[in-house]
């Protein structure tokens, strides 16, 4: 790619887009007119990330629209509540429409979050119809955008129907460490991810959970991730231990994630309860898809599309699953994962556009 390239981030050292930034970056062919834009934090200011410059701006629409290209290419990675804690960006939506309004510039937007949704009784009520005001007039001047759900590309497209809206879930958040795992661990279940993710999956499916472990289909679970505090550690050990597994469990914490992707390749199950609406936007899932897991979720449904109709519900494991099949249910999820959101697919597809 040539010529100058913005990306505005909400934030780059920790967090979702942060991370998602930093493997678009990997993946991407370099770039050497390429910086990086974030709003102002209180904190150390970042001056570069991936050998790429970065900018702060205040969260004002006229110091952003100054920072953008005349003649480039924006890339925003939109988060509605990472530029703005109540969730409606103004600033960000006006600069940029101004942006487009005076420049010959080409604008894409990579949606992780659109508006929130709530009750017409709701404060936020008003928030929420501004908000989507503001987005149709700039998915009018957008020349491409992305989504990570099948869900926010439909409220998309309803918004703006002549503004193509292309799904493409997230990445993995955990590259494979070998090319080939060796063998799993039988009855080893992996529950990987934030805490407050972890505590949810335990609390929704420890039902299930107790049953299996009873019949000795999982046998041990390990847990493992960061954002962990003291209060929450003590209800994940309580929750563990009252499913009463014949192996017990293990409780890892943050890993490095060459840790974290021996621990994947070791297991004969992964843990998940993402929905439909949020489960191909979780960089968690993808790194259970990613290394070939049997994934067990409460939302595994036959009749469903990709990814879901590959899961296996508690139900069906209580009832008894053939080795072939469990094995043939990895294979196809890590292939419809390596087709629909490995990396490099993921930068090829934002390479075409900002090429364009």
């Amino acid at each position: 790619m040539t010529g100058e390239i913005v990306i505005v981030c909400p934030e780059l050292t920790s967090g979702g887009v942060g991370d998602y930034t930093r493997r678009l970056l990997e993946n991407l062919p370099h770039v050497p007119a390429l910086r990086l834009i974030v709003p102002k934090t209180p904190n150390r200011p970042v001056t570069s990330f991936e050998g790429y410059p970065v900018e702060e701006v205040a969260r004002t629409s006229r110091d952003l629209c100054d920072r953008l290209p005349a003649q480039g290419r924006v890339l925003v990675q939109y988060s509605a509540y990472g530029f703005d804690r109540h969730g409606y960006p103004r600033w960000l939506i006006n600069a940029l429409r101004e942006w487009k309004k005076k420049s010959h510039g080409t604008l894409a937007i990579m949606f992780h979050e659109i508006w929130a949704f709530w009750p017409v009784w709701n404060r936020n009520h008003i928030l929420q119809q501004l908000h989507r005001r503001d987005l149709r007039r700039l998915l009018r001047m957008t020349d491409a955008a992305f989504t990570s759900t099948l869900s926010q590309a439909a409220h998309l497209t309803a918004l703006s129907p002549r503004c193509p809206i292309q799904f493409l879930p997230v990445g993995s958040n955990i590259r494979r460490v070998h090319a080939t795992e060796g063998e799993r661990e039988t009855g080893l279940a992996i529950l990987f991810g934030l805490q407050g993710s972890r505590l949810r999956t335990l609390r929704k499916m420890h039902p299930e959970l107790k049953s299996l472990g009873a019949v000795g289909k999982i046998q041990k679970i390990v847990t493992a991730g960061a954002g962990g505090s003291r209060e929450g550690d003590d209800e994940e050990a309580a929750l563990l231990t009252e499913l009463e597994l014949s192996g017990g469990f293990d409780q890892r914490g943050p890993l490095p994630e060459e840790k974290i992707s021996e621990l994947l390749s070791a297991g004969e199950f992964a843990l998940s309860a993402q929905d439909d609406l949020s489960i191909t936007k979780s960089g968690t899932f993808m790194a259970y898809a990613a290394h070939e897991l049997n994934i067990i979720s409460c939302y595994a449904d036959a009749s469903k599309p990709e990814p879901l109709s590959l899961l296996t519900s508690p139900v069906e494991l209580m009832k008894g699953l053939t080795q072939m099949e469990l094995e043939s249910r990895g294979k196809r999820l890590r292939q419809w994962q390596e087709r629909t959101a490995a990396w490099p697919h993921i930068a090829n597809q934002v390479a075409r556009v900002l090429e364009a």
